[in-house]
């Protein structure tokens, strides 16, 4: 009897705990969504370039790095610290597949930003790692099917792994490639 007794009064506990709060006012902020290429990009508003990891062969080590580029068409910008080219800490963030304390830099004259990604966590192999904010400016006409095209043709970054067997950092951007698109 004393058993059913605590059997009885665990579920109840359990039951009792997946019950919220009541939720009340609170508001989720709505999903990303990927833009279509085709669509041009409405002017004065801020969108998300956001880069994945895709590996072409079976990862010898855990992604522990990675560095790229990418080249922004005219007529859009990303936030940098007053100043300098050093992008602003709420114009980079981290991927929804990785953790990290991201950097990089944006020369406006030149439309190229330069980010780094760097973590800890040893089970990365794929997926987001980086998300940038840009504002496209007013009288610009741009889709992110022109985003990919000036991209397809300045691919420049390289992806390191740590191999903890042989205390040793692994080259492996020949078997990673990057990807890009635009999130709203």
């Amino acid at each position: 009897m004393r058993i059913k007794s605590y059997l009885l009064f665990a579920a109840v506990a359990v039951s009792l705990s997946a019950c919220g709060g009541g939720g009340g006012d609170l508001i989720e902020a709505p999903p990303s969504t990927v833009v279509a290429s085709s669509q041009t990009l409405t002017p004065g508003s801020t969108y998300k370039l956001v880069f994945s990891a895709i590996s072409t062969a079976q990862l010898p080590a855990p992604i522990g790095g990675i560095e790229v580029a990418a080249q922004l068409p005219a007529g859009l910008s990303v936030s940098t610290v007053s100043g300098t080219e050093e992008i602003a800490a709420s114009s980079i963030t981290s991927g929804s597949d990785v953790q990290w304390s991201p950097s990089g830099s944006y020369v406006s004259s030149t439309g190229i930003a330069h980010l780094n990604m760097a973590t800890t966590q040893s089970t990365y192999r794929g997926g987001q790692y980086l998300k940038l904010l840009f504002t496209v400016a007013a009288g610009t006409s741009v889709t992110p099917g022109d985003i990919t095209t000036l991209n397809a043709t300045y691919p420049s970054y390289k992806v390191t792994g740590y191999d903890a067997t042989t205390s040793s950092s692994v080259d492996m951007t020949n078997i990673v490639k990057t990807t890009l698109t635009v999130e709203r």
